[in-house]
C-alpha cells in the first residue's frame, strides 16, 4: 500500500468516527419532556393558597384578592 491509500483510508476511518460522535450527541441532546408528578405534588403542597388560586378557569377568586377579568 501507498501513502497515499493509507491516509485516504485512515481519513475515512476518522470522518466515520466523527459521524458516529455526532450522532450519538444528537440523538441524547433530546429528551422527551412531561411535567414530574411528584414535584408537581411538591409544588402543590408547599405554594401558598393564594399563589395557587385562579390558576383555572373556573376558580372564583380569594375574598382578599381583587378580580381580575380575562375578557
Amino acid at each position: 500500500m501507498t501513502l497515499e491509500t493509507l491516509f485516504v483510508i485512515f481519513g475515512i476511518a476518522g470522518s466515520v468516527g466523527a459521524l458516529y460522535v455526532a450522532w450519538r450527541a444528537h440523538k441524547n441532546a433530546f429528551k422527551p419532556t412531561g411535567p414530574d408528578d411528584e414535584l408537581v405534588e411538591r409544588l402543590v403542597a408547599s405554594a401558598p393558597l393564594h399563589l395557587l388560586h385562579g390558576l383555572t378557569a373556573t376558580s372564583e377568586p380569594l375574598p382578599d384578592q381583587p378580580c381580575v377579568d380575562t375578557h
